[in-house]
Order: structure tokens, then sequence, then C-alpha cells
């Protein structure tokens, strides 16, 4: 039981008990920007347990607001498929936010991932949103590897790319910090990848074996070493991208250990690292403030963007 508390983000969370804490969550990045609106309290105390709306207002207000390319598939699987927010002013050379959704592999989608995109798209910076088959029916090998293909598919359709970043939040932070050790001879490109935002990840995989996680995912031990980022860890090359690990004050003692072990494990292979610990922040608003220009994490993420 103990562990099986460690890895409910839920638990954790000094906002809301634990039994509504999931179903705000799901409402307020649906609601996006507008989270302090009228009716929005109210949703808060609604279930909004996946699959929810296919496309809540956070995205919609996201989508009219870019140029978009949207459901554009990068493979032939049902989940394979990617929303592209453009900047307005663009000749096909700009820097591209990957953002990866969370929701423990079993849950949410790029269409409720929209919410992200405004404060970059604002400044130049195109978003993409990844689509992935979760849990039961992507399988742990299969979401890695679709992540993997869909960066692919971003260089070999956009030539003039300055530059891939990478974003993803707890289930995301996984796949985006599983594509940073990926031997891309069998994909024919290497993407340029300067940088990775990998917000309350989960990097070793062989705890969520004993837990209540893995009866959707139905991983083995073997699943769970070759997809645990913690056990791949490569010397950094010279040109390695950067990496910012995030945690929040209120995640679990275990989201915590894994975050600082992994930053640390990085930082010992010669990888640039850094680790955020958000004071005040819990699983769970810890991404949702990232459709607020003022939010510490969207600026420096703007900032390491545009800097480059």
């Amino acid at each position: 039981q103990a562990l099986e508390d460690q890895y409910s983000p839920s638990r954790w969370s000094p906002r809301l008990d634990r039994d509504t804490i999931i179903d705000a969550h799901l409402a307020v990045m649906a609601a996006g920007e507008e989270r302090g609106a009228p009716g929005v309290g109210a949703a808060l105390g609604v279930a909004a347990r996946c699959p929810t709306t296919s496309c809540p207002a956070g995205t919609e207000r996201a989508r009219a607001s870019a140029q978009t390319s949207l459901h554009v598939p990068y493979g032939k699987g049902d989940g394979e498929k990617l929303d592209i927010y453009f900047p307005t002013d663009h000749s096909g050379n700009f820097p591209v936010l990957v953002y990866i959704h969370g929701g423990y592999w079993q849950c949410l989608s790029k269409d409720k991932s929209g919410f992200a995109a405004p404060p970059l798209v604002s400044q130049g910076v195109a978003v993409v949103a990844v689509g992935y088959d979760t849990a039961p029916k992507g399988h742990m090998d299969t979401m890695v590897l679709q992540v993997r293909r869909c960066l692919a598919f971003l260089v070999e359709q956009y030539p003039g790319i300055r530059g891939i970043y990478l974003c993803g939040h707890s289930a995301g932070a996984h796949l985006a910090a599983m594509v940073l050790f990926t031997d891309w001879t069998e994909f024919h490109v290497v993407p340029d990848i300067k940088g990775a935002v990998l917000v309350s990840g989960v990097y070793d995989l062989e705890p969520i074996l004993h837990t209540y996680v893995n009866d959707a995912l139905n991983m083995s031990w073997e699943v769970a070493q070759r997809n645990s980022p913690m056990r791949h860890i490569t010397p950094a090359v010279p040109a390695a991208c950067e990496v910012l690990v995030v945690v929040a004050q209120h995640d679990s003692p275990e989201f915590r250990r894994q975050s600082k072990e992994y930053s640390q494990a990085l930082r010992a292979a010669g990888w640039s690292v850094s680790l955020l610990d958000l004071a005040g922040m819990d699983h769970f608003d810890v991404i949702e403030k990232l459709s607020e220009n003022s939010y510490i994490l969207t600026q420096v993420g703007r900032r390491a963007v545009l800097r480059q």
C-alpha cells in the first residue's frame, strides 16, 4: 500500500482531496487560460474522467489563435497523429517545441494539449502536440517508438526547423527522456534536439510494476527495464542538449527521488542538466499553469528556446 500511495499523485496534493484532484486537473486543463472564468469553478466538481470532450475549450482557443495543421498522421496507427500550431509569421524556419502529454500512459490526448501552445506561438515558436496510443491499446514499447517516429517525421516534413525542444509531463516526461537516448540510425534522420523540459516524470519503471498503474500497462520486468531512461543514460556528446528536470514540492517522495537521482545521473554522464524544484506546486498545477505567460516554467522554457 505504501508503494501504491507513492505512485498515486492525487494522494499528495494539499489543494484538494484525492477523490477530486484528478477531475479538477482535467477540468482546469480543458479550460486553459480561462481557469478563473465564471463556470470553471463549477466544472471542478463535475466528473471529467478520460475520455472527455474530444476538443476542450483551451485547445479550441489555441487552434483559433494560430495557423494549424491538425490530426497530421506521422504513422499508420490510429493514435499516430500530430497537431501543429504555427507562429503567425514564419517562412518554414522556426524552432519547434514538442509537447508530450501525461496521464500515466493511459489517459489524455493531443486534443487536450493545446492549452500549452499560445505563450510560445506568440513568440514565433511552433508547438507540436503529440498523439500516441495509450494503454491498454498501446504497449510501452509502442508508445516509445511512436514518439521517436514523430520526431523523425517532423524533421523530414519541415527541414527548415531551427532546433527541436521537448516538453513532457509525468508519463510524457518519461517518453521525452526515452527520446533523448535514441539510436536514430534506423530512422535515417537525426533530429536536432536542443533542449528538454521534463516535468514530474518517472525515469525508472521498475516500481510501477508493483502498483495499480501496471494493471493497464501490463509490463513485464524486461519491458520496464528496456523502457527506463535511468537505465539507458549514455555519455553526453559535445553538442548534447540542455535538460531541465522539474519537480513539484508536493510531488510524492518517490517522484521527487526519481527526479533528483535522474538529474544526478545525467550530470555524472556529462549532460548539461538543471533541477528545478517548484515551491508550492503539486503534480497537477505544475503543468496546468503552463498556459500562463507569467508562470516561471513558461518563462524558463520560452527563454531557453528563444536564446537558441
